[in-house]
């Protein structure tokens, strides 16, 4: 079974149903093949459910994907709508070198009101409505983020529900860099008070 799993979902996601699936195939028990999986380092649990097999060479090398990497596959693997956003996306974007230490992750499906540890690195989940999340995103192989402008916008109506994001200093530092047609045509998709925070905004420029 081990070598099935290898050569079949080496370097990929599998779900618990997928996983489950495996283990009835070769008559063994699902709750002792994911510990032992785990705990001989075949396997790694990025979110409640979903889980990342190692390749043969990482487990021999020890390595393991960089995190954002695994939480990219897992949330794609799921068909989920989601990208790195905020702060995150900032330095994605290359607006910042600067590190932070949490990544921020936006979604319409996922909610929790404090970060929570995956694979070692805390993890906020933002929650935005479906709508929001039908542009401006950038897709670089599994990764997704939010573009400048997208990210700037993001801040900006966020702020409402999150004072501690520091968003109008964010904005003033990077606004310069972002283009004044994606911003009004994006903010359009926002609520009119964004709106109108932008346009006094590029106004001013």
């Amino acid at each position: 079974m081990t070598q099935f799993i290898f050569s079949r979902y080496g370097g990929k996601v599998i779900t618990r149903e997928e996983l489950r699936e495996v283990c009835e195939r070769f008559e063994e028990d699902f709750e002792y093949i994911v510990n032992y999986y785990i705990s001989r380092g075949y396997l790694v649990r990025i979110l409640r459910g979903v889980y990342y097999v190692k390749t043969l060479e990482e487990y021999k090398f020890g390595k393991t994907p960089d995190p954002m990497i695994l939480i990219a596959k897992a949330m794609n693997k799921l068909a989920l709508k989601w990208y790195f956003g905020l702060y995150t996306a900032l330095r994605l974007n290359g607006a910042t070198y600067e590190y932070y230490s949490r990544i921020f992750l936006v979604t319409p499906v996922i909610t929790r009101s404090r970060p929570v540890t995956i694979l070692g690195e805390n993890v906020q989940f933002v929650k935005l409505k479906e709508s929001l999340l039908g542009f401006g995103v950038v897709k670089c192989g599994e990764i997704r983020y939010s573009d400048l402008e997208k990210t700037l916008l993001d801040f900006i109506y966020l702020k409402r529900y999150n004072k501690r994001l520091n968003a109008d200093a964010v904005v003033r530092e990077h606004i310069a860099k972002a283009r004044k047609e994606k911003l009004m045509e994006y903010s359009k998709e926002y609520p009119k008070s964004v709106q109108r925070e932008v346009e006094a905004i590029v106004s001013k420029r």
